[in-house]
This record gives C-alpha cells, structure tokens and sequence, in this order.
C-alpha cells in the first residue's frame, strides 16, 4: 500500500478494532488461509466458511459470499452499501466515496472486519452468527459513538434510507414506541419489545384522554418502564425507537452532560436509563415502527398487554405483522 492509504484510513475515524485490522490488511499481515498455507502452516487455502474459493485478502474483503449477504442485507434495510470487482477496484472506489459519504465507508470497512470477525468463530470451532444479526453489530458500531445514556444512530444517514425494522445487535433488546390520537382527544400509545433476531417479547397499549401528540409520543416512551422485568436486565443494551423526531432529541438533549444542555428530572428519574449498560435513544423513520404504530392505534379501542404466555390472544394481523419483520435464528425451528 501507498503511504497515502495510510493517512486516508486514519480521517475515516473508525473503531479502534476496525482500523487496526485495515491497517494490518495495509501490511499483509491478516491470516488468511492463503495466508497461512503460503507460510506452511496450513495445508489449505479455500475460504474456511465453504466458498469454495481460495481465501486470500481480495476474498475477504470483497468477494467471500457471505460478506455479500451482510451487503445485501442492509441494502435490504435501505442502507446503499456498494459491491465491488476486486480490491484494488474497492479501495479506489472508498476512497473516491469518503469525500462525499464518509458514513457508507465506515459501515463498508465495519462489515468488512464483522465478516472476518464471524469467519474466525467458525475457524476455532464456535457457532457463527447468521448475516442478519451480523448485518445490525457492524451497523451498531460503524455509525453510533453510544454512551451509557444516549447515541445518534442515525447521525450519518438520511432518515429517508430507513424503510424497514432492524434488528439490534446481539444480546440486545429493541423497543419500538408509538401513539395515536383523534380528534375528539382520544388517544392510544403502545410499544413491542423484541431481541436481536426480531423475536417477539411483549407488547402494551393503554387508552388515554390528551389533546397533545407529542406529550403522548413522549409518555409512550415514559411508559417503558412499567413493563421492564428485572430478567431484561440481562441484555447488554436497550434501543428505544419514536419516529417523532422532536422528542427522541428532547430526550437526547435532556440527558447530556456536561454541555450546558438542560437537565430534564421528570425523564432521568422517569426512564430506566440505570437499570441496563446502555440505553439507545433514536429516531426510526415510519416505516420502520409499523408494529408500534399498530399498538397504539390497537389502544383506541382499550388497554392491553401481551406477552409469550399471552401470544394465541394477538389479533392476527398483528402477529402478520410481526413476522414480517422476523429474523429466526440459524437454529432455530
């Protein structure tokens, strides 16, 4: 590699662990199977996930199959990630996108070093993530810097490339709120709460009386907390997802520190950001919180709370919805 690559990869400000394993790709030093065999320490070359290709540093980074299901996956979730013919045809091609959308980049080069990730899991023996779940890890870390308390998930791309649920990363939980009002001041809010495979948790609704669309997008947020079961608490994180703009950066704003920005007591004392590792507040665009929106305008009509003991009691339209957007696990029935 040039010098230039080099100063390049340093201004695409990627993870730690994802920079140093495109700096190792810069010096030959990832051990492919290629790699090793050159060297006498592996008597193979082939992918070591059943491509049936040799594995060499162009594989990996551009053409191994599942690394194109990862690729075609966020695509799917309306995230234009690019495919390309070679490496050399990739890092020119990267280069040339980082003036204009540095956020494609970052994902490209995260996914790039998930897959390897994944691939190596596989090589020692251990069961491997189905593309999906590893499509939502690298899409978690390429695009959000999370703290314990809030992120900007969606900072590097237009809220318009969201036109499907996506799931969290593994070991995760999302919650999708929503709610729904009348003219005559009836309202409904509802969430769903589902893990890094889409599988259904519970789901809520409550009636209410308002005149105010936004306080009730932020109660249903607020209302979270009534329906948090202390096994949650296993989770590594929460994304909580509204697709009222508004209120997700009230949230946000409220619970900064150190920035001058206003202190909110009614969400800190409120939310539950506490009780997990990290909570993820973030704006989902609508067609993304379609069961959510489902939940409230359900709530028009009266209260509810299903959960897996309560699953045959969902209408069924309901339950067509969610498994629209259900990713089973490769182990799964």
């Amino acid at each position: 590699m040039e010098e230039g690559y080099y100063k390049w990869l340093n201004k695409l400000k990627l993870s730690k662990k994802v920079e140093t394993f495109w700096w190792r790709l810069g010096n030959a030093s990832i051990p492919t199977n290629l790699y090793l065999k050159n060297r006498k320490l592996f008597d193979e070359d082939a992918c070591a996930r059943g491509c049936d290709m040799v594995e060499d540093y162009e594989h990996i980074s551009v053409n191994c199959k599942h690394l194109v299901d990862i690729i075609n996956q966020l695509n799917a979730w309306g995230i234009p990630i690019p495919t390309f013919n070679s490496l050399d045809h990739c890092l020119t091609e990267l280069k040339q996108i980082s003036g204009k959308n540095l956020g494609v980049v970052q994902i490209y080069c995260t996914i790039v070093y998930f897959s390897w990730k994944n691939r190596n899991e596989i090589k020692h023996g251990k069961s491997d993530l189905p593309y999906y779940a590893v499509a939502a890890n690298a899409l978690f870390v390429a695009i959000t810097k999370a703290t314990s308390y809030l992120s900007y998930w969606s900072t590097n791309l237009l809220r318009e490339s969201f036109i499907s649920w996506c799931p969290p990363p593994k070991d995760w939980m999302k919650i999708n709120v929503d709610a729904s009002l009348t003219p005559s001041g009836l309202a409904g809010i509802g969430g769903i709460f589902r893990d890094c495979f889409g599988r259904f948790i519970l789901a809520f609704g409550r009636t209410l009386i308002h005149w105010d669309i936004a306080h009730l997008e932020l109660d249903a947020i607020l209302l979270v907390k009534d329906y948090v079961k202390s096994w949650m608490k296993d989770y590594k994180g929460v994304i909580i997802e509204s697709d009222n703009l508004n209120v997700i950066k009230y949230i946000q704003n409220s619970l900064k520190k150190d920035k001058g920005a206003m202190t909110l007591k009614l969400v800190s004392d409120s939310l539950f950001v506490s009780d997990f590792n990290k909570v993820v507040f973030v704006h989902a665009h609508r067609e993304c919180n379609k069961v959510a929106n489902l939940c409230a305008t359900m709530a028009l009509d009266d209260s509810f709370y299903f959960d897996s003991f309560s699953f045959d009691d969902i209408p069924p339209f309901m339950v067509n919805l969610i498994k629209v957007e259900y990713h089973p696990p490769a182990d799964c029935n």
